[in-house]
């Protein structure tokens, strides 16, 4: 076989709703722990503390804390955590103040497997480039949760009471903490506490029977005493419940064997579908490979692996039905870490794809000259990079000297980074589109760096420059609750005129594109109250049309004002976006205009972001959407992606999910890269350039496209290179006689493919409007005949027969895209022969 025997289970909407509903199952399902009063001393616990190197302020801050809480502890350093150093070890704590290596990692996972003590970990728990994936998703599951990525604001920390969690309903301390999402990894972990406001799996607090993972970073605020209160009253809790608990007592009284829970259906129906998904990712970049180099050798662990896996996706559900539990949880552990440890790295895609990454400020400002610039462009385009969203305006500063704003960042007066970027980025063929704050100004965590030195509640040049501009909450502050930004009034006429004069400025670098950030109001929360936008500007504007100041209005009692009010709001930001667009027609049509978007549901976006962008989009005055879908593992990006291709899929645009590569292993990036173009999508962008680490380079450089065609500067040629690569797989597994194709099935899909294939030839060779009608009407025909075509094949190979769907789609949305862009850029070539 050459592609995937994998399961794809029910319709997408049905599989996210089975397996929204196996992860809760698997959270409530009653483990026999005691529950444990908060009130109890935590002192003589046992407690031994890892300090870590890189992070002395923090290494300070949990040491006064600690000391605060008269938690008795030990400490041990980083050299430490080794087998020998772990020895007699009751209750480690590993906060957020450094990374692990390899050998800590290893040791850590093997003192955690022998079962002789417990762990508390807080925060995101990092590693050194070497540790490998292995033995990260092995931690994972030993300490029953990850950090999945942080939570854009502020919010409470509500005990859940689940069962398995009865040890934290006692809790009653309450602050506005700032953590991270946590994502349950394990069959027994359970969800102990949530975050109040968070979307998507608001997982603040997870727990096993022997490991506790609080989703904040710990002792980070020993001045703050209502966080420093909380802080200890959640030790304390973890402390009493692990001491308690019969498994992590010593190692003489932990079992040999312990029982293995039970899995009930959903939960089997979830182990199958996250393991038919990875092998029919496995098999279809391997199948990538096979159609390019058929004479590559396969290798025989390869072909056992996926054996394995079909094998175990096949047996699941009647292990589960003779209650043989813990063969189906070691043979699912087990398959799924085969298919990782033989992921396919030897090629990736090379069809034309936006590959997109932002270069941040910090980088920008560690290179200190063009000169030191040059050795990061150079491996940007090394790596592949044909589009680089450039950190230009950040926190109201620009990164260039600037006739319009009020102050250059501090860090960069001594050069214009712009200059020397568009320069630098255009020698090595790679597109430059200058990044965008829009209408965040000001930024707490910019103030206090140490070359800044300012105050914290500075609200940054622009709105000192300028107060009247100011945007306001619910409150009259300018700093939103639990956000660390300043904002300004889309709805000020004096606001706009700024934002197009630096439109204008930056257009006039010379660059290829804008890209627009922070293109929203900040995250609000009209159910408690936590609402913004009350600028005067605004404020008088609504009045002036309803008679009703918004400042007095409650979400609650109000309805129908308050949904006025969100509209007028989120009309302001679509207004700021239609006139960029426009401005940057007027100034060059071939700018590119893309947007950094939430890919939350609708209603919910508008309710808490005024963001609208199904309005831009539909209206086409966006070229490149890129929503923030970073995600800790492939499952969850696929969950952030898929519900918006529908949205996308009509209209002229192209969809570039991100892929954020913090502490990204290798294997989880390759499958991450592998469910993006599995999906019909433009490509992808990645944060940021500062986490680029030699390895990721190095996979990327692998597939380095050679020709500069980029899809949204030649979508007819990408559109017909792509279909190319589709047909290069089918012809593979034809002369395979592995496609299932026979009679006049097999003459059918020969003759339609190829018909596809000249017609798209034919646009290239001539992009008229009715060359671009003859190859959407034959695509179209050939789409609507592809299901009854691929029937058979479907029942064998559900994975790969849905992938190849997208990329068909993805080949009518270029040629869509296509009819909106390329007459205009037509038209300025023609004007400037």
């Amino acid at each position: 076989m050459f592609f995937p025997s994998s399961r794809r289970f029910w319709i997408r909407p049905v599989r996210r709703w089975f397996l929204g509903i196996a992860i809760v199952l698997g959270l409530l399902l009653p483990l026999a722990w005691g529950s444990i009063s908060v009130q109890v001393s935590a002192q003589g616990s046992g407690l031994v503390v890892l300090r870590q190197g890189g992070g002395s302020q923090n290494w300070a801050q949990i040491s006064q804390q600690l000391e605060q809480g008269s938690f008795g502890v030990r400490v041990l350093d980083r050299e430490e955590l080794s087998p020998t150093g772990l020895s007699g070890v009751e209750t480690l704590l590993l906060p957020t103040v450094g990374r692990l290596s390899a050998p800590q990692a290893i040791a850590l996972a093997d003192w955690l497997e022998e079962g002789s003590g417990s762990i508390i970990v807080s925060g995101p728990l990092e590693y050194d480039p070497d540790v490998d994936s292995l033995t990260r998703q092995r931690l994972r599951a030993l300490i029953g949760a990850y950090w999945s990525g942080e939570l854009p604001v502020g919010s409470l920390i509500q005990p859940t009471g689940f069962a398995g969690s009865s040890w934290a309903q006692g809790i009653t301390a309450s602050a506005l903490m700032q953590g991270g999402s946590l994502l349950p990894d394990g069959i027994q972990s359970r969800l102990v506490a949530q975050w109040a406001e968070a979307d998507g799996l608001p997982y603040a607090v997870i727990g096993t029977p022997r490991s506790v993972y609080l989703g904040w970073r710990w002792g980070s605020s020993p001045m703050d005493p209502v966080r420093s209160e909380l802080d200890r009253v959640w030790m304390t809790a973890a402390l009493n419940f692990l001491s308690s608990s019969p498994v992590s007592s010593t190692a003489a009284t932990v079992p040999e064997v312990a029982p293995p829970q039970p899995l009930n259906t959903f939960e089997m129906l979830g182990m199958r579908q996250e393991l038919s998904s990875l092998l029919g990712r496995v098999e279809s970049a391997f199948l990538v490979t096979r159609a390019s180099q058929p004479e590559a050798t396969i290798s025989p662990d390869f072909t056992a692996a996926l054996d394995a896996a079909r094998d175990v996706v096949r047996q699941l559900p009647a292990w589960v039905e003779r209650g043989q539990h813990q063969q189906a949880r070691q043979s699912f552990d087990q398959a799924r870490a085969n298919l990782w440890a033989n992921y396919p790295s030897d090629r990736l895609s090379t069809l034309p794809e936006v590959r997109a990454i932002w270069l941040d400020r910090g980088t920008i400002v560690e290179a200190r000259s063009e000169q030191g610039l040059v050795e990061v462009f150079d491996r940007l385009a090394a790596a592949g990079i044909n589009t680089i969203f450039f950190e230009t305006v950040n926190a109201g500063y620009t990164i260039y000297p600037s006739r319009v704003a009020p102050q250059q960042n501090p860090l960069t007066r001594s050069w214009d980074p712009l200059r020397a970027a568009v320069k630098l980025a255009h020698e090595r063929g790679m597109e430059l589109h200058p990044w965008l704050w829009t209408f965040a100004v000001g930024n707490r965590r910019h103030n206090v760096l140490p070359e800044i030195n300012l105050s914290e509640d500075y609200i940054g040049p622009v709105l000192t420059a300028h107060p009247s501009w100011a945007n306001y909450d619910d409150r009259g502050e300018l700093f939103p609750r639990g956000q660390p930004e300043t904002w300004i009034d889309p709805a000020n006429p004096e606001v706009r005129r700024y934002i197009l004069s630096l439109v204008e400025e930056i257009a006039g670098y010379g660059v290829d594109g804008i890209h627009l950030d922070y293109i929203r109001y900040p995250f609000q929360n009209a159910g408690s109250r936590a609402t913004f936008g009350y600028g005067q500007a605004a404020r008088q504007q609504f009045q002036g049309l309803t008679g009703v100041d918004p400042q007095g209005l409650d979400p609650s009692a109000d309805r129908s004002l308050w949904r006025q009010w969100t509209a007028f709001r989120a009309q302001q930001v679509s207004e700021v976006v239609a006139d960029v667009s426009a401005t940057l027609q007027r100034i060059n049509p071939q700018i590119i205009l893309s947007t950094a978007v939430y890919g939350l549901p609708e209603n919910e976006r508008i309710q808490k972001l005024q963001q609208d962008w199904e309005h831009w989009i539909s209206r086409g005055d966006v070229d490149l959407l890129v929503p923030m879908t970073y995600a800790g593992n492939t499952r969850r990006l696929a969950q952030l992606v898929e519900p918006n291709l529908e949205i996308v899929r009509q209209s002229p645009v192209l969809f570039l999910p991100s892929v954020n590569l913090l502490e990204l292993p290798k294997v989880e990036f390759l499958d991450q890269m592998q469910v993006v173009r599995d999906l019909p999508t433009g490509g992808y962008a990645m944060f940021a350039a500062r986490q680029l680490t030699d390895e990721l380079q190095e996979l990327l450089q692998q597939s380095a496209i050679s020709s500069s065609q980029i899809p949204y500067r030649d979508p007819f040629g990408a559109a017909r290179d792509r279909f190319a690569g589709l047909k290069q797989e089918w012809d593979f597994l034809l002369e395979m006689n592995e496609l299932g194709l026979r009679g006049q099935a097999l003459e059918q899909w020969q003759t339609s493919s190829q018909q596809v294939m000249d017609a798209l030839n034919q646009l290239v060779g001539d992009p008229s409007p009715d060359r671009l009608a003859q190859a959407r009407q034959i695509l179209a025909q050939f789409q609507e005949a592809y299901p009854e075509l691929m029937r058979t094949q479907a029942l064998s190979y559900p994975y790969q027969v849905n992938t190849w769907a997208n990329r068909l789609d993805s080949v009518e949305i270029l040629l869509r895209y296509g009819e909106r862009v390329v007459p205009r850029f037509t038209a300025r070539a023609a004007l400037n022969p």
